[in-house]
């Protein structure tokens, strides 16, 4: 089921590696800009004692501006992007609330993946209920899908995702069913199919899924 919990120990070190990483990329593109700017300078320079007229003069002084702006505009556009990054991790942080989603079962079905669209899942929790997920971020693995789970998510203060987590505890189990094919196509394209990306819980039992979406 769906609780607020505070950011465990694990989640805490993701989020201050998260802000790590992102201190060593703005250093990383101060670098590239002190050298893109170095090799305007040096080239321009070069070029300078070439020139023959006023003219090329003031093409040449243009031509280093304009190469040093877009070293500039592209910094910049990083260290804005990086620096929304890390006032939304810090927002978790400080606000030490994730959304979590623990399921406990042995019983699911699987919709094999098509094209890119990852693997979708039906799991059996509580006695009539049915967690609708699944994406990129859930192929098999070998310790996942698992009879215990839990899914992390934590989001900015505009609602952006910072944190999404799996926290896999139980053992390796196998689907009921897989359905694949034109059967799954049917079932997803049908306006009643449980959002698998808002992790939707309908009532009923997966081995019924079919009359289920039908019959809503």
């Amino acid at each position: 089921m769906l609780i607020e919990r505070p950011l465990n120990d694990k989640e805490i070190r993701i989020l201050h590696k998260d802000l790590k990483n992102l201190t060593k990329r703005n250093t990383s593109q101060k670098r590239f800009l002190i050298g893109w700017t170095l090799v305007a300078l040096i080239v321009g320079v070069f070029v300078f004692f070439r020139l023959d007229s006023e003219t090329e003069y003031y093409l040449l002084i243009g031509s280093v501006l304009v190469y040093i702006l877009i070293g500039v505009w592209v910094y910049l556009e990083n260290y804005l992007k990086a620096n929304k990054q890390r006032k939304s991790i810090d927002f978790v942080l400080t606000n030490n609330k994730v959304k979590s989603i623990k399921v406990v079962s042995d019983k699911f079905i699987e919709l094999s993946e098509v094209e890119d669209e990852g693997v979708l899942y039906l799991f059996q929790i509580n006695n009539n209920q049915i967690l609708s997920f699944g994406g990129q971020d859930f192929y098999p693995t070998k310790k996942f899908p698992s009879n215990d789970f839990e899914i992390v998510m934590a989001h900015g203060k505009s609602g952006e995702l910072v944190l999404f987590e799996k926290h896999v505890n139980g053992n390796k189990i196998h689907p009921i069913r897989k359905i694949t094919g034109q059967i799954k196509w049917d079932l997803i394209s049908n306006s009643n199919y449980p959002d698998p990306e808002n992790f939707t819980i309908i009532e009923g039992n997966i081995e019924d899924i079919e009359t289920l979406i039908e019959d809503k």
